[in-house]
């Protein structure tokens, strides 16, 4: 289904994904979503596991802390984006 709805950002930033939006991707409340920015465009995809948690488990298995990836690291891409 292809959709192009107008939306909203609030004082704070915050936008509110549109029902239809949340139906179509089955995103409900406490869900999170991935955000990807690219060319001047932001497109949102249903994350349907925890991605820190998945990132948790991979880090441990390669013994690496969690808390000691950064934005761009090899390990850190290769969970979110799937690199």
């Amino acid at each position: 289904m292809d959709m192009k709805l107008k939306v909203r950002v609030g004082p704070k930033g915050q936008i509110v994904i549109p029902k239809s939006v949340r139906d179509s991707l089955g995103i409900k409340p406490n869900d999170f979503v991935l955000v990807d920015v690219d060319d001047g465009k932001a497109t949102l995809e249903a994350v349907y596991q925890n991605p820190l948690g998945v990132l948790s488990e991979i880090a441990r298995a390669h013994g690496v802390k969690s808390s000691e990836l950064v934005w761009g690291d090899k390990l850190y891409e290769k969970v979110l984006v799937g690199t």
